[in-house]
């Protein structure tokens, strides 16, 4: 393969990563500095693969600058990331080339490693004037963010390599789970690390208003990545498919953890009117965790389908038979067949055609079927209102419905 169609694959494993836009767009919010771009980088070329350019300095996709020019280089031989605030004061960038060529006096650049370790380029951010970026908070939300990029990377790859290697429908289904547990794998850590970094950026006295509401985002979708990675995960280890071990939980330890569950679900959502009760007063046989993932989702698909300002509430109780999630909002109105996600995909809607804020229950109808339970959505005052329903003590549901819907308890 020739430098130049390398380059072309680079550019284009970039452009499939679906963040690297908003990634480029809070570098520069955040940092101040009006030029934010991800490069690759060899011993022979630079390439700008992805490009956020606030200042015009007419760098595109795709565009190169000479190699030997560039600090990117220097980055490629140490690896260790570069960030000035003010070149023309610095004591070792005041007579660097690179700033005297391209007029810079800001600067941050960060390596990008594929998950074996490989260096890729860079991921960087500069301005033709002073700012105060040698901060370590900047320095290290640049890195999580190189982070997350290289994972991505790699999974791209092993994805593209494991589609070459695949010959029959038995190789297809193997290689897609081994592909899906290293891909849930590999995105815990960087989520973790990434939503402890928004709350941190969150948190900060005087930041800005604009930019509090972006993080405030941020972590909303980075909850809901989490939530999603989990159900992954348990896809791979076909602990969702084949049944959840239940286990006799007291109640207090089940209040606690979906008390817990719905305070992260109110840290995420702090513009949104939440009220939220967990009234736990009988042991439950169950998976815990699960159940407070099938919460999550059962809030998120409700916030994501109601009005910013109305009053949604997530009420957890018990009877004497049963274990009980209520999930109710003004407005809230389910019509047609989202409930069919309970059992598979939204009928008729492609991964890439579904629109992005469309009703998603399968994770929850999963978990509500390991343990024996129902989601359903009942009108209520002219509302709706989406409930999950399990027995206190059951035994999980060995097989499937014919009419592929969950067991009714």
């Amino acid at each position: 393969m020739s430098d130049a169609e390398a380059a072309q694959r680079d550019l284009a494993a970039i452009n499939r990563i679906a963040a690297v836009p908003k990634i480029l767009e809070v570098i520069t919010r955040t940092t101040g500095l009006r030029f934010a771009a991800v490069a690759r980088v060899t011993d022979t070329r630079w390439t700008a693969c992805a490009v956020r350019d606030e200042v015009a300095f007419g760098l595109a996709p795709g565009g190169e600058l000479e190699l030997r020019t560039t600090i990117c280089d220097e980055i490629r031989q140490h690896r260790q990331p570069v960030v000035f605030g003010h070149a023309s004061q610095h004591p070792e960038f005041a007579d660097h080339h690179t700033p005297r060529l391209y007029g810079l006096e800001s600067y941050i650049s960060v390596p990008i490693h594929r998950a074996n370790g490989e260096f890729f380029g860079t991921l960087c951010a500069i301005d033709p004037l002073p700012s105060a970026v040698e901060t370590p908070e900047t320095l290290q939300m640049m890195e999580l963010f190189a982070e997350l990029i290289g994972t991505q990377l790699e999974t791209d790859e092993k994805h593209a390599w494991s589609e070459a290697a695949l010959h029959t429908a038995l190789d297809v289904a193997k290689a897609r789970e081994r592909f899906i547990h290293a891909v849930g794998d590999d995105l815990k850590e960087p989520i973790q690390a990434l939503v402890m970094d928004a709350y941190l950026i969150r948190t900060t006295p005087g930041l800005a208003d604009d930019i509090r509401a972006r993080v405030v985002g941020m972590e909303t979708n980075l909850w809901h990545m989490a939530s999603v990675v989990g159900g992954i995960n348990d896809f791979a280890h076909d602990r969702l498919a084949n049944g959840v071990p239940l286990v006799r939980t007291p109640a207090a330890e089940v209040a606690i953890e979906l008390q817990r569950v719905l305070s992260q679900v109110v840290s995420a959502h702090p513009e949104r009117a939440l009220v939220t009760a967990a009234r736990v007063e009988r042991d439950v046989d169950c998976d815990v965790e699960r159940l407070g993932q099938l919460l999550v989702n059962l809030a998120n698909n409700v916030l994501r389908h109601v009005a910013p300002d109305a009053t949604v509430s997530i009420d957890v109780s018990t009877t004497d038979e049963a274990l009980v999630f209520n999930v109710q909002a003004p407005g809230l109105v389910l019509s047609g067949n989202e409930l069919d996600s309970v059992s598979g995909p939204l009928t008729g809607r492609g991964i890439d055609t579904r629109p992005p804020r469309s009703w998603d229950f399968f994770i929850a109808g999963e978990i509500a079927r390991a343990h024996a339970g129902r989601i359903d959505a009942a009108t209520v005052a002219s509302d709706t209102r989406l409930s999950f329903v399990m027995p206190l003590h059951a035994a999980v549901v060995a097989e499937t419905p014919a009419s592929g819907h969950l067991a009714e308890v």
